[in-house]
Parts: C-alpha cells; sequence; structure tokens
C-alpha cells in the first residue's frame, strides 16, 4: 500500500505506434513472441536460459540477469530459472534479490538446495544489522552534534548575560561617577568660600553626616584636642579642634569633605561607616551591606580634594559574612547579583549553587524570584 506521503506519480505518456501487421493475441506480446519463435523452429526458453547459465560463468552478471529477466516474462513458471536468477543474485551480494528469487521458485515447485536459503537468510540479517548499525552511528553523531550546538548555545547565552552585567554595571558607575562629583564640587566650593570668608580664626563649623556614616578625623598634631558634635540622623561626625588660632585644620577640613562626600553619595543606605584623615590618607572602617556599597563608599572619598589614598580593609561587607536574600529585579543576572553583593562577577556559582532548587539546576531569572546570598 503506498505511504501517505508518496508522491504522485502520472502514467500518462502517449503510447508509440506499432508497425504489426497482426494484432496482438490474448496473453501479451510476451507470449506472441513465444509463439512466433516456436513457430520458426527457435526454443527461446532454453537459449535465453543456456546464454544466462553462460554470461554467469564468465562473471558477466548483469548479462545473465537480463537474459533470465526476458526469459521469465516468457515463462513464469519456471523455476529451474527463478533458482539460477537466485544464485546470479547470490553473486552478485544482492541478497535481498536472491530471497525472493528463491521463493518464487519455491512456489513453482521447485526443491531448493539444502542450505542454501539458510545462507542467504543469514547474509540478508547481516546486511540489516549493519544498515541498523549504521543508522545508530549516525543517530548518535548527530545527537552529539545536536549537544555540541546545544552546549555552545549555552555557553553564548551565559557570556551574553554576563556582558550584558558588565555594560549595565558600567552604566551605573558612570551615573554614581556624575552624581558625585557634582556632590563633592558643591561641598568643596562652600568649604572654599566659608574659609576664604571666615578665616583662620572662623567659629569651628560642624560638618553634617548623614545617617549611615560616623566621620572621625584626627589631626596631624598628637597633642591637638577633637571636639564632638551632634550629627543629623544616627551617626556623629568629630573634627579636630586647633590649639591655638595657628594651628593647622587641614585633616579637620578634608575630614569635613569626607562626611559630606558619604552623606551625598547615593546607595549607602543601611550602612555604618568611619573614616579618619591623616596626612591626606583616609582610613575607612564599619559595615556595609553588599560589596558595591563599599566600592561607592571608596569612590566618593577618594573624589575628595585632599584625600589622596582610602584604605579600606577595615570595611566589613555582611553580605559575606553573615548572608542576606536578594528580590531579582528587571536587568539583573547572576554575574550582575554577584558583582553587587561580593565584589566579584566571577563568584555567581556561589549563587546558583546555593540556591539550585530555586533555579531547577539552570541560571534563568524570574523578577520577583527570591534568592539566598
Amino acid at each position: 500500500m503506498p505511504s501517505a506521503n508518496a508522491p504522485q506519480v502520472r502514467f500518462d505518456a502517449a503510447t508509440r505506434p506499432s508497425l504489426s501487421d497482426q494484432p496482438v493475441p490474448p496473453g501479451g506480446c510476451l507470449r506472441a513472441l513465444r509463439q512466433a519463435a516456436d513457430a520458426s523452429g527457435l526454443d527461446p526458453v532454453a537459449e535465453l536460459y543456456n546464454e544466462a547459465l553462460r554470461y554467469a560463468s564468465e562473471g558477466h552478471l548483469r548479462m545473465a540477469r537480463e537474459r533470465l529477466h526476458v526469459l521469465l516474462g516468457l515463462n513464469p513458471d519456471d523455476g529451474e530459472a527463478r533458482v539460477l536468477l537466485a544464485r546470479v543474485h547470490v553473486a552478485g551480494q544482492r541478497w535481498q534479490e536472491a530471497l525472493a528469487a528463491l521463493d518464487e521458485a519455491r512456489s513453482c515447485g521447485m526443491t531448493l538446495e539444502p542450505g542454501l536459503r539458510e545462507n542467504v537468510e543469514e547474509h540478508v540479517r547481516a546486511e540489516q544489522d549493519a544498515s541498523e548499525a549504521h543508522r545508530e552511528a549516525l543517530r548518535a553523531r548527530e545527537q552529539g552534534e545536536v549537544k555540541a550546538l546545544r552546549s555552545e548555545a549555552r555557553r553564548l547565552r551565559t557570556e551574553n548575560a554576563q556582558l550584558v552585567g558588565r555594560v549595565y554595571e558600567t552604566e551605573r558607575e558612570m551615573r554614581r561617577w556624575a552624581w558625585t562629583t557634582a556632590a563633592v564640587s558643591a561641598v568643596t566650593i562652600v568649604f572654599i568660600s566659608a574659609n576664604l570668608l571666615l578665616g583662620p580664626s572662623a567659629p569651628e563649623v560642624t560638618a553634617p553626616a548623614a545617617s549611615v556614616a560616623s566621620v572621625e578625623a584626627t589631626a596631624p598634631s598628637a597633642d591637638a584636642p577633637s571636639v564632638g558634635a551632634p550629627a543629623a540622623g544616627a551617626a556623629a561626625v568629630v573634627t579636630p579642634a586647633a590649639a591655638d588660632p595657628a594651628a593647622p585644620v587641614g585633616n579637620a577640613a578634608v575630614a569635613d569633605r569626607a562626611a559630606a562626600a558619604l552623606s551625598e553619595a547615593p546607595g549607602l543606605d543601611g550602612t555604618t561607616l568611619q573614616v579618619r584623615v591623616r596626612q591626606g590618607s583616609a582610613i575607612v572602617s564599619g559595615d556595609v551591606l553588599v560589596a558595591s556599597q563599599k566600592t561607592i563608599a571608596v569612590n566618593a572619598l577618594q573624589a575628595v580634594s585632599g584625600i589622596s589614598t582610602v584604605d579600606a580593609r577595615g570595611i566589613a561587607v555582611l553580605a559575606r559574612t553573615k548572608g542576606t536574600e536578594h528580590v531579582v529585579e528587571s536587568g539583573d543576572n547572576l554575574s550582575v547579583i554577584a558583582r553587587k553583593y561580593y565584589g566579584d562577577a566571577s563568584l555567581s556559582g556561589k549563587i546558583q549553587k546555593a540556591n539550585a532548587a530555586t533555579l531547577g539546576g539552570g541560571n534563568a531569572l524570574k523578577i520577583g524570584m527570591k534568592l539566598v546570598i
């Protein structure tokens, strides 16, 4: 039965004109040819068999098959010719055709040589096994290629996500730097104006501190006393007082600017920081929630006029020591989250491992998903 997907073949070619003087009798041209040969004293069946046998013995298998096919067209019930055709197919290692010829010979009443059919069937099975093994090898190779392509696609998606995260983080850093620079410039202008107008004998001004920062400034002289002033919120700012009007006040002014920079820096909510200024070096200590806040604080202090170096070794990142929870937002990926909390995008594997059940073994994030840091 033809397959539903088999192409539709049409046999609508024009018939050929015939030059025969007599009409074709019932049974078709082959029977007419045989009758004509018999009438002329020629035995085509025997002659075709003998020719096929001779060609087969000489190794001309194609010509032997052609003679036998003509013979069987003249006499389809010739079982001996079908056995010879099966042997020709065996010689040509055409096992399926040989098996079909043996079955037709047996249906014509021929007794087959013992072991001949079994030998052909064994070769047919071997050929089928080889074909199946070849198909299995092709399937395995295709599956391997598909797995390799999928692995490469996952790697490219991961790299793309990391690149997107780096671009996003770079844009955020640029915006932070812009705001920090503007804030530092404004505070610097205010303090320079105050120093120019009030001079060294002006009354001491207590610098405001944000609720997220506590600043302590130390004068170069060990004998210079410190005066504490209450700060807005929960933190306090301590600025040095000069022993006399001629005492240096450089560290105090720098400490005031450092406190203002931390107050104005966005993203430091929930942190507790202390800074000391000594000879142009700022020493920061305290706690921040995530590593990105440590970076914000260091960048803000480095932008302060009068501070050449910042020592942030005393800042503890609570996300590293106590852990926390992150709610996924738009634009987040594991690299961005690792950079924010740990300060290192390459530690995204720790977050993925800690949230294996939530992520289902992958790295796809959904907005609103809660991740353990």
